[in-house]
């Protein structure tokens, strides 16, 4: 082999020896590189999921489709129901009359009303009322700015004329909501804090929004 090896031009050994190097280098460079290589196919499956979420979530986000006319109708219709529901700020004085006559038929002595200025509803504030999030996010589809007045109520009363104003409270209206309560015990009164809270729609009165 070495006798035949030797007879062959200095040329062509040349080549063989070039030849067999390269062949020893790439068989080197794969062992070294083949753990990784090993890794990089086994997250590929996982790389392809999320390449399809995102272009999911690109046509998702490009793809609209108008409101069809039932769908038109069923949200005005909403809208209109919301608003009726909801008292103008001029009608905010009824609610306080309606609390000193609730005050009077359950002899609640020394009765103090006062009301804040008005608060715009937030989508990041916490509320007693249900869905007050919601309501704020969908102020500038509804075309209205809804908020809230902060009624502050003290009042000495027993025990059980107490129990009969707050239930009173309660029926007033499902739009007033009670934000605290503070009950001083006593005999045979108890002293009692509380706030309110008038949900409103605005200045302007339902009719012309």
């Amino acid at each position: 082999m070495r006798e035949w090896y030797r007879r062959l031009p200095a040329a062509v050994r040349g080549l063989a020896q070039i030849g067999l190097l390269f062949a020893a280098v790439t068989i080197l460079i794969s062992l070294l590189l083949y753990p990784k290589i090993r890794r990089l196919a086994a997250h590929r499956p996982e790389v392809a999921s999320l390449l399809w979420k995102v272009d999911a979530g690109l046509r998702h986000m490009t793809d609209f489709t108008p409101p069809t006319e039932t769908e038109r109708e069923t949200w005005a219709a909403s809208r209109s129901q919301l608003l009726a529901k909801l008292p103008p700020d001029e009608d905010l004085p009824k609610l306080l009359e309606a609390l000193s006559l609730l005050a009077g038929r359950n002899r609640v002595a020394e009765l103090v009303v006062s009301t804040s200025p008005r608060v715009p509803l937030k989508a990041d504030a916490a509320s007693p009322l249900m869905g007050e999030a919601a309501l704020a996010k969908a102020q500038p589809d509804l075309g209205v700015e809804l908020g809230y007045y902060p009624i502050a109520v003290s009042f000495q009363a027993g025990y059980r004329d107490l129990a009969r104003f707050l239930e009173g409270v309660e029926r007033l209206s499902p739009l007033v909501s009670v934000a605290s309560l503070e009950v001083r015990r006593g005999v045979p009164h108890v002293g009692v804090q509380m706030v309110l809270r008038a949900y409103h729609s605005g200045s302007t009165g339902n009719g012309s929004r």
